[in-house]
């Protein structure tokens, strides 16, 4: 322990020569956290993994990170006469900072991290029917199991855990429905309504036991069960839906486009901040997505990858668009652009390696069969080009080796016959896009009906021997239906007066952002009054987030004032807030920069 203190508190000292002018700093700084990785990676090998050893290998992933971008930054001005110390200071804070958070895990008497890290949605769903199972299973002679809690005393400690479950899940449900579809929103809604009336319903019959009292409480936890089951496999779906858009608006919402906007726009202009509101809801959107990722994640090197991302995300939040909006930092904004798109190249990799194919291939072909029926009532050439965008990520998620041999492993290969089919089709509906305005519609339509076609005969050769996929607009349609008929009782509601929606939370750095949201405490507010509905719908289909820090900080208006914040804040450190969790430790780079 006292020699990987040694070695972090030697890499503090190497980071502080940087501004001294030292020019072999890095080569240094490399070379000692080489052997500390090295040291800390036999130590990992050791031992049984816990939470201190997955938080150094989340600081450990974010410092090589930042080497990289500084290590950039130095090439990008090599030669010249730029200082460029306070370009890349911005990462160095970033590397100071995780230097001092493993200072913290290797102190005597530290276990790591104080907050324990936060369950995921997978592990409290599957949980909470492991509990109701107690209630709704039987052994063959269909009599009740023999661990099925038979009095109050034993019912009352249960349901008191599988409540704390629900409340979770439905924290992690709202705070989802915070950045899912306008279209998903009331389903959601109506589930978690669904969830809570069940829950209160069961709790109700564990306090008063009655003659039929274990057949009551099955019948309970078998609707609460069913209720569980419809939130999860919507969310599923939902969940997809989402992950389109979010790639669709990676684009359509890039740092270039902003920075153009920002030039060729004054300084009062609305347009400007709305197309940066709408930035903002795609880094919610992603941040959300990779979250439900990390539990799907099929191994430990992901999951590495995900929470990277994510936690890169995080600190550029408050960092790249005043960057843009800050004259005088050009090479800065330009530097903390090329990192945010490395990031989103990685993340929307590691997103298409976790994935399930046949599920994507499944809500790609419900997509573009829902704007196919859209453009046949409203000829709409954007609405064309975003399919023809959605139906490309597939093509992307395909170039991927472990989605590849899913093709292969069809009957006679048939998956990778239509597969090409598929990308040739979609050329063409690329191709007659650019000349769309010279064509029929129907002739622009047909093509894409017969991408939908191929799509759906590649979706069918990888649903052989599985269950035909569901129709979440039905579902959708019933939710609603059964919602407008009921009334939701207040009363029940009251009980869910502590529940709070979950935005993220933080991934590794404590930028202020996270917390800066007032939760409502008014018990007569029913579910649907949290923060599901207060945020601002679009046309598009966005939704405008809170004000974020930066928005509140860096209005247009106050540009000049803007200004010297950013200047306050980029010279600032903030402490070191962890509270989710890495595995594995990957390899580090021993290279040496070289000018």
């Amino acid at each position: 322990m006292e020699v990987l203190r040694k070695k972090l508190e030697a890499c503090l000292l190497i980071l502080n020569r940087s501004s001294a002018g030292d020019a072999n700093w890095l080569n240094d700084l490399c070379a000692e956290l080489l052997e500390y990785a090295t040291l800390v990676h036999s130590s990992l090998c050791s031992q049984k993994r816990n939470e201190s050893s997955e938080l150094v290998c989340l600081c450990l992933s974010q410092i090589l990170t930042c080497i990289r971008q500084v290590e950039n930054t130095m090439k990008l001005t090599c030669g010249t006469s730029l200082s460029v110390s306070h370009q890349y200071s911005y990462f160095l804070d970033r590397i100071r900072w995780c230097l001092k958070r493993l200072l913290h895990i290797h102190s005597e008497g530290s276990n790591g991290d104080a907050v324990a890290p936060e369950r995921s949605f997978i592990d409290l769903v599957d949980s909470s029917l492991d509990t109701l199972a107690l209630f709704t299973s039987h052994n063959e002679e269909n009599s009740v199991r023999s661990d099925c809690p038979k009095s109050t005393q034993e019912v009352l400690p249960v349901s008191q855990k599988l409540r704390a479950n629900i409340d979770l899940i439905l924290s992690q449900s709202l705070g989802f429905a915070n950045v899912a579809l306008s279209q998903d929103k009331p389903a959601l809604s109506a589930l978690c309504q669904k969830v809570i009336r069940e829950c209160n319903a069961f709790q109700e019959e564990c306090k008063v036991p009655n003659p039929s009292y274990q057949s009551i409480l099955k019948l309970r936890a078998m609707t609460l069960e069913q209720a569980l089951c419809q939130l999860e496999d919507f969310i599923n779906d939902a969940l997809l839906r989402l992950v389109f858009t979010c790639f669709l608006d990676f684009d359509k919402f890039s740092v270039d486009k902003i920075r153009a906007m920002l030039r060729n726009s004054s300084e009062d202009d609305a347009m400007s901040d709305e197309f940066i509101a709408d930035f903002d809801v795609n880094i919610d959107r992603a941040t959300q997505i990779g979250i439900f990722a990390i539990s799907f994640a099929p191994n430990l090197r992901m999951k590495t990858m995900m929470r990277s991302c994510l936690a890169s995300f995080e600190s550029l939040d408050t960092s790249l668009i005043p960057s843009l909006q800050a004259h005088g930092s050009e090479l800065l904004s330009d530097i903390l652009e090329q990192h945010f798109n490395e990031e989103v190249a990685k993340f929307k990799a590691a997103l298409q390696e976790i994935i399930d194919s046949r599920a994507l291939l499944g809500c790609c072909l419900e997509i573009l069969t829902a704007g196919i029926s859209a453009t046949e009532k409203l000829f709409e050439k954007q609405r064309l080009e975003d399919l023809a965008q959605i139906s490309l990520m597939l093509v992307e998620h395909f170039q991927l080796e472990v989605n590849r041999k899913v093709l292969a492993d069809t009957t006679e290969k048939v998956g990778e016959e239509y597969y090409q089919q598929f990308i040739r089709i979609l050329r063409e509906c690329m191709a007659i896009l650019m000349c769309a305005s010279q064509v029929e519609p129907q002739r622009v339509l047909k093509r894409f009906k017969i991408l939908r076609t191929i799509l759906r005969k590649l979706h069918g050769c990888l649903s052989i021997g599985q269950q035909e996929e569901k129709l979440p607009n039905t579902l959708v349609n019933l939710l609603v239906d059964e919602t407008s008929d009921k009334k939701i009782d207040n009363g029940d509601l009251t009980q869910f007066t502590g529940l709070t929606t979950r935005r993220g939370g933080s991934i590794l750095y404590d930028t202020g952002r996270r917390i800066r949201v007032n939760r409502i405490k008014d018990p007569k507010l029913t579910i649907n009054n949290l923060d599901i509905k207060s945020e601002k719908a679009k046309s598009s289909g966005n939704v405008l987030r809170r004000e974020s820090l930066r928005t509140v900080m860096f209005k247009r208006q106050n540009i000049a004032e803007s200004r010297k914040l950013y200047t306050t804040i980029s010279n600032q450190s903030t402490d070191l807030e962890i509270t989710d969790i890495l595995e594995q430790l990957t390899g580090m780079s021993n290279g040496y920069f070289e000018c």
